[in-house]
């Protein structure tokens, strides 16, 4: 499983990789984001004592940034790495994670933002959330990401961003854990039309317009291949890079200079649906409009090829696209299958 990626050198990776307990169910996860241009990472492991839907509701809060109640923490076995700080209710746990050398096939996901040189604050969020679950059925393993660019137009543009990436991914636990069915895309298009809901009454509340673009989706395995389904909304981007062929996977929603025609928490028209394998050796790029407005196509399928990992891609895409005058807030994310 992937966990989260750290550079040894420029010859590869070093991954943390889950195991199953034995006659027990538990949930594994990372999650590697920047919220507002601030970078948050976290890993672990729960335990339930009764039923998997606590492991979710404990992760879910976490997610969000709220307050877990003591009852709710007692009723779990946990080991969490927050930063540098460790959280546990038995040390055990952490001989469930394990550092290894990422192999073939794996998935590796690194993301990265920074303010606009001239911005108040930093309206674009992202983020990637990696699940493992097992329980008597077996294990399943599902990759989340979502990135949004909050409408700089309307108001509270970082609010509705951290928002949207946020509570997407996290909504994405029920995945891991239950079948979603023959159709992941109506699942997640439900999960889109609530979080614009909660932004339109967030809005109302407070007596603001306010609104974000919207990339995002979920990996799933199908077999041995893992199926990329992605949700869209706005100008965000998402491409599929193979080699030095690069086909964009979303269209603008967009009159063009910024005008966007649809946005969560503001109008959705429609939700664009795009699905794809994630073949080895292919990436799956996301951008928010602070790079594609100044990094052609070809410019980026040229930064991966010449930046390989995810973790320089990432970067690399932000440095070129400030070096080309972008004065945009920026962000990427790039999941490579090796």
């Amino acid at each position: 499983m992937f966990m989260f990626s750290r550079s040894l050198d420029v010859e590869g990776y070093r991954v943390l990789v889950s195991t199953c307990i034995e006659g027990r169910e538990s949930l594994a996860f990372t999650y590697k984001a920047y919220i507002n241009g601030d970078p948050v990472v976290f890993y672990g492991i729960f335990v339930p004592r009764d039923g998997i839907s606590t492991a979710t509701a404990v992760l879910r809060r976490l997610l969000l940034n709220v307050r877990l109640s003591e009852d709710l923490a007692s009723n779990i076995d946990f080991y969490i790495r927050y930063g540098n700080a460790e959280y546990v209710s038995t040390r055990r746990l952490r001989r469930y994670l394990r550092v290894v050398n990422a192999g073939d096939g794996i998935i590796i996901a690194s993301p990265f933002s920074t303010k606009g040189p001239d911005k108040a604050r930093n309206e674009d969020s992202v983020g990637v959330l990696s699940l493992k679950y097992c329980g008597s059925r077996g294990s399943r393993l599902i990759h989340a990401f979502a990135i949004a660019d909050g409408v700089s137009g309307l108001q509270a543009g970082d609010y509705a961003s951290s928002f949207a990436v946020r509570s997407f991914l996290a909504s994405a636990l029920q995945l891991a854990v239950s079948s979603p069915g023959p159709d992941v895309a109506d699942v997640l298009r439900g999960v889109l039309m609530d979080i614009h809901s909660e932004l339109k009454g967030y809005g109302e509340t407070h007596g603001l317009n306010t609104g974000t673009t919207f990339t995002g989706g979920v990996i799933m395995q199908s077999g041995n291949v893992p199926i990329v389904t992605i949700l869209h909304i706005g100008d965000t981007r998402a491409y599929k890079v193979v080699g030095n062929t690069v086909n964009r996977l979303t269209v603008d929603h967009s009159l063009g200079g910024h005008v966007i025609t649809q946005a969560l928490g503001y109008v959705i028209n429609n939700i664009d649906i795009a699905r794809t394998m994630l073949s080895r050796n292919s990436y799956l790029v996301l951008t928010t409009d602070g790079v594609t407005d100044v990094l052609s196509d070809d410019r980026i399928a040229w930064l991966i090829y010449e930046y390989k990992y995810p973790r320089y891609i990432a970067s690399a895409l932000i440095n070129a696209a400030r070096d080309a005058g972008s004065s945009d807030d920026a962000s990427a994310l790039v999941i490579w299958r090796t």
